[in-house]
């Protein structure tokens, strides 16, 4: 293709990537036919959500196009999450619900009317043959696609939620709820998207669902009835009417390459991003209004795909990468089923990267001095940071703290806490040592290194696993230990196990390490893209609710990232750790 003029494309699907495709194309090139292709029938309804900051920049090159009809949108500046009788607010700085039917007919209406613009109805089975380029815009299933799926590099990853995507006539609040069903926990995502209609995503881990009797077999309509009396609270009795045909697990959609000849790929078919970032329909008109951008301004087609790969991976690798962090905490907190109140409420606005303390307190100082009083119980304190803590028979001042790790013979690391008395020096043991023996040469608190050859010493453990843990053995004298001495890192063991289980198997090891004596916790922060995922062990033992946990963070942690990580209940202090493990991908790179 290469040097051959742009004169035909075929678009194959009109939704949100398709629509602004054609529209942007065809005003920059009316020259150009377009076929546009899209299926006969209405598609699902409910609704889609994007900012109004978004919708700024798209009137600014296409005035009319979210001109719906009044019943067909919905606004709010605010969140609420409700779990039991508590409901709490949060702000949500300018968000909008389309509903979905009404915003494909504005937008397809207005691709088919531009000029050389051919509107075809039916299902595509295979690429139209005579156009020049072949935009694939039929969404995340994408039979196009699948038909090409080794050119392409397809590969579709499944959550471990499960999820039935519904609407309710009736206008809701924007929220979240997290409904104890004793076992399990259903969490909904619920907002409207027109005068008296709302979206309502109902997720749930399979046993839960399966526990009581919603999931499998059961037929659809009968699910619908059970979930509204379920949350017949929330739904102030109105029914339930799902858009998907069962419920199924969220299927991220990744793609090697997103062009391949003439074919090139769009939106949902080329990438899919978790609905809890509503971040879908935004990525997807981008991306439309980048490749039409590139086609009409290259004289070669082939550079022009190139072009177009070039400039939006980067930014949707970097939303599939939120979204991997969003999808990991709400199932956690699926399979978890524990709630803390405003700590909880703080933890999910705080999964993205962006929202982090300082932010929120600016932009929301309600919720965040709610969080404080929460996390303090009435103390003065102005940040998580500044919030006492009890570590062992010490009340540190700060839970920000020092630490450092190091390979010469005794303790495995010193972590430094700040308390009215001054600066206190606490070993960091692994599983051999014995902390009664360094209580008695003068520590005052004593804590497990819990990483893989900390904790090597309580064998046993297994991520998931609740049961019985053997004694440690080989038990280690604090030989020469002075409270104010520099302390070291000896080779440690090796075969510990990992601690991405279950909170059962947290509350094993954390119970266990407290029989032995140890008094806190210490983490050392994973490598991860994100807050979520770098936390993961910290948040882990923190929720089990045993023992103190300080995770050893970057050296150059930040202190707003601290408090953030504090007030989301990621950790109960937090060291700037020298040698912590990790380097560059330690919590803190990038926080913000």
């Amino acid at each position: 293709m290469t040097g051959t003029p742009l004169r035909h494309v075929a678009v194959v699907g009109a939704g949100a990537a398709g629509a602004f495709f054609t529209l942007e194309l065809s005003r920059l090139r009316p020259d150009v036919t377009i076929d546009l292709h899209d299926r006969d029938g209405r598609g699902p309804g409910a609704g889609i959500v994007m900012s109004t900051e978004f919708m700024d920049r798209v009137r600014a090159g296409f005035p009319d196009v979210f001109d719906l009809p009044p019943d067909a949108t919905g606004t709010w500046d605010r969140t609420l999450t409700r779990f039991g009788d508590e409901d709490i607010w949060s702000g949500a700085y300018g968000t909008v619900g389309l509903g979905r039917r009404a915003f494909h007919a504005r937008t397809r209406a207005l691709a088919e009317a531009g000029p050389r613009v051919r509107a075809v109805r039916g299902t595509v089975a295979s690429a139209p043959g005579r156009a020049d380029v072949v935009v694939v815009a039929d969404g995340a299933g994408s039979a196009l696609r699948r038909s090409r799926v080794q050119a392409f590099g397809t590969t579709v990853t499944e959550g471990r939620t499960h999820f039935l995507w519904a609407c309710a006539p009736v206008r809701l609040e924007p929220q979240f709820v997290l409904k104890d069903l004793r076992p399990g926990l259903l969490v909904v995502h619920a907002y409207p998207h027109g005068a008296e209609e709302s979206t309502f995503i109902v997720e749930a881990d399979p046993a839960t669902l399966a526990a009581h009797g919603l999931g499998g077999e059961r037929p659809l309509a009968e699910a619908e009835k059970e979930l509204a009396v379920i949350f017949a609270d929330e739904l102030r009795g109105a029914p339930l009417h799902a858009q998907t045909s069962r419920w199924q697990p969220f299927r991220t959609v990744v793609n090697a390459r997103w062009h391949d000849g003439r074919w090139v790929l769009v939106g949902d078919a080329a990438h899919t991003a978790h609905f809890s970032i509503g971040s879908g329909t935004s990525l997807a008109v981008d991306d439309a209004l980048c490749l039409a951008r590139a086609l009409a301004g290259a004289g070669d087609v082939p550079e022009a795909l190139d072009a177009y790969e070039r400039e939006r991976r980067p930014v949707v690798e970097a939303a599939q990468s939120e979204a991997a962090e969003s999808v990991e905490w709400f199932e956690t907190l699926c399979r978890r089923g524990r709630v803390d109140g405003h700590r909880t409420v703080f933890a999910l606005r705080s999964r993205r990267r962006m929202n982090t303390w300082s932010r929120l307190r600016e932009r929301d100082p309600d919720f965040a001095a709610r969080t404080l009083a929460h996390l303090g119980g009435g103390s003065t304190a102005t940040a998580p940071s500044e919030v006492p803590a009890a570590v062992g028979a010490l009340t540190a001042t700060s839970r920000l703290a020092e630490a450092a790790l190091s390979a010469d013979a005794g303790a495995r690391g010193v972590l430094v806490l700040r308390t009215e008395d001054g600066p206190v020096r606490c070993p960091l043991l692994d599983a051999r040592a014995d902390p009664s023996a360094w209580r008695a040469s003068g520590a005052r608190a004593v804590g497990l290194l819990v990483d893989a050859a900390g904790a090597a010493g309580l064998a046993g453990y297994a991520p998931g696993a609740a049961g019985s843990v053997a004694d440690a053995t080989d038990a280690t004298a604090p030989a020469g230990y002075a409270p104010g001495a520099a302390t070291g890192l000896p080779a440690g063991a090796a075969g510990a196990a990992g601690l991405a289980g279950d909170g059962d198997g947290a509350a094993a090891l954390s119970s266990r390490a407290a029989g032995r004596g140890f008094d806190f916790l210490a983490v050392p922060a994973q490598p991860g893209a994100g807050r979520v995922s770098r936390t993961r062990r910290a948040e882990e033992l923190t929720a089990a609710g045993v023992l103190p946990v300080v995770l050893l963070a970057d050296p150059g942690l930040p202190p707003d990232e601290a408090d953030t990580l504090l007030a989301a209940g990621r950790a109960d202090l937090v060291a700037r750790c020298a040698g912590a493990p990790g380097g560059a991908d330690a919590v803190g790179e990038d926080a913000g």
